[in-house]
């Protein structure tokens, strides 16, 4: 701020008397203080007049006089830029070519991120009090630097201009990250959500995505930027997410964000068909996914079993299952993770029947149905389809019975129509099936109730294609039918015979051409 002095019948006070006056206004006055100069004296006993002036005194404030004939001062230090990681010392350097006379340094900052300009230091003076800061002649010493202390450092005479010289203080610091989302995200399936979180640093970090169980849903293992995006999601994009900064300064900085999937159940049984008899242990199981993590439970022949409404829900995996067995001994529960099991020891003929896993959950119920047979499992045909004989074909087959196989019946017929038949496809029909039933006397039994038996049909066409179909029998009812099993009788002979037509018609052929002009001359 300027000072007003304004003599009464004068325009200006001598040079001695300015300098007398200022020295006693700065010896005198304190910070924000307000001084009112009434009257003073040139020479004793002789009033000068009297003048008045609002002189505010601030930490700003300082009133100098250049000597007259001294070279007013300059600075020998250049502007600068100093870059320097947080915690390191730096000077800041305001060095004069020529002496300041009575003009003093004055050193000023003006924060990097904004806000008012703030004296440091004037002169050997140190305003400011943080220790950290120490002013030697005419520099700066900053040591243990903090992002704070970044900014544009001000050294300045007050002349008429003033006289500056400014440097940049760039300080740099590890990244520091933090979301800006819930940490935990629950999400229903089909549903998306967006992740995203912010980063501090200097310089500015760079911001990556990547995921604790693996590849990111789009399969890469990573990807940049402060938002991730997922679209329709699915219990497979579950888990735990990282938003990493790293700007080269330091340890990256992560924060962690995870996402959990409400979805409806997920059921598959891992067998769909199970056969068994009296006697046998079997597990009949349910593989079970679903968020909340579903109730279970089972039902034999469209009835609740007993004692079946349990908790089953997912559990983290642990040394042993667990177990609630029903007031029916033979029947128990086991769950362990995923996996829901249920244990039929020993096999009754009526545990025989359909079992339906009901999984339900806050989302939705689903179920699996497992058939529970003591039927044989269809046959499997293994003769080769190519046949060994003229007029007959061994058809060989196997299946799976708990049971032995007391008969068996196979249906069968022609494949292909002869050449005349052929010519008129829309006259003649194919051939109809034709039946064997027997009873079975012999059968090999291998491991696991497997069974392998065998038939030969006889009479059947020369080298002629066949199509069969198979059904064997226990003492609990026919198995279904196998699938459709093409074969032929013995093709060499038909072969010899379709060469010896041959021969027979190109001989005929060559008699017509050379009996023919005779027979049109006779005409």
């Amino acid at each position: 701020m300027a000072a007003l002095i304004t003599p009464n019948n004068s325009s200006e006070i001598s040079q001695e008397w300015l300098e007398i006056i200022l020295g006693d206004y700065e010896s005198r006055t304190r910070p924000r203080s307000t001084v009112h100069v009434t009257s003073f004296k040139v020479n004793p006993g002789h009033s000068m007049g009297s003048f008045k002036g609002d002189l505010e005194y601030s930490a700003a404030d300082y009133y100098y006089y250049q000597d007259s004939g001294v070279e007013p001062p300059a600075f020998s230090a250049r502007p600068q830029t100093f870059t320097v990681e947080v915690g390191q010392s730096v000077i800041i350097p305001c060095d004069v070519e020529t002496p300041s006379g009575r003009n003093r340094l004055i050193i000023k900052k003006v924060p990097a991120n904004g806000g008012s300009e703030k004296l440091l230091s004037v002169g050997t003076d140190k305003v400011i009090p943080d220790p950290r800061m120490a002013v030697d002649g005419s520099r700066l010493t900053i040591s243990h630097t903090r992002p704070r202390d970044a900014g544009t450092f001000i050294c300045q005479f007050d002349l008429e201009p003033p006289l500056q010289l400014r440097h940049i203080l760039d300080v740099q610091y590890a990244p520091s990250v933090r979301s800006l989302v819930p940490p935990e995200q629950r999400v229903a399936k089909g549903h998306s959500v967006t992740l995203e979180c912010k980063a501090h640093g200097n310089p500015e970090p760079i911001i990556r995505w990547s995921r604790q169980e693996g590849p990111l849903p789009s399969g890469r293992p990573s990807q940049q930027g402060e938002r991730l995006a997922l679209e329709a999601v699915d219990r497979h994009m579950e888990g735990t997410y990282l938003c990493t900064a790293d700007n080269g300064i330091g340890e990256p900085a992560s924060a962690a964000m995870s996402v959990t999937v409400e979805y409806p159940p997920e059921v598959t049984a891992e067998q769909t068909i199970v056969r068994t008899g009296e006697g046998d242990k079997v597990e009949l199981v349910c593989v079970v996914h679903g968020r909340p993590p579903p109730d279970v439970v089972w039902t034999h022949n469209g009835r609740p079993l007993p004692d079946t409404i349990m908790d089953t829900q997912l559990h983290l995996p642990q040394p042993e299952a667990h177990t609630r067995t029903t007031h029916h001994t033979h029947l128990s529960q086991t769950y362990f993770a995923h996996r829901h099991t249920l244990t039929i020891d020993p096999v009754t003929e009526e545990d025989v029947g359909t079992y339906v896993c009901i999984a339900e959950n806050s989302q939705g119920q689903k179920t699996a149905h497992i058939q529970m047979t003591s039927l044989p499992k269809p046959p499997q045909v293994t003769s080769s389809p190519n046949g060994g004989e003229s007029d007959k074909y061994t058809l060989t087959w196997e299946t799976e019975s708990y049971y032995p196989i007391t008969e068996f019946i196979i249906r069968y017929r022609r494949t292909h129509l002869d050449t005349w038949q052929q010519r008129n496809p829309n006259l003649v029909m194919t051939d109809s099936w034709e039946s064997v039933s027997r009873p079975v006397e012999e059968e090999v039994v291998t491991q696991d109730s497997h069974h392998s038996l065998a038939y030969t049909l006889d009479p059947l066409r020369v080298a002629t294609d066949y199509v069969a179909i198979v059904r064997v029998r226990n003492k609990y009812g026919w198995s279904a039918e196998s699938d459709s099993f093409f074969f032929s009788t013995r093709k060499t002979m038909a072969v010899q015979q379709s060469s010896s037509c041959s021969r027979s018609q190109v001989t005929a052929a060559f008699l017509v051409l050379i009996l023919l002009p005779h027979l049109l001359a006779g005409i």
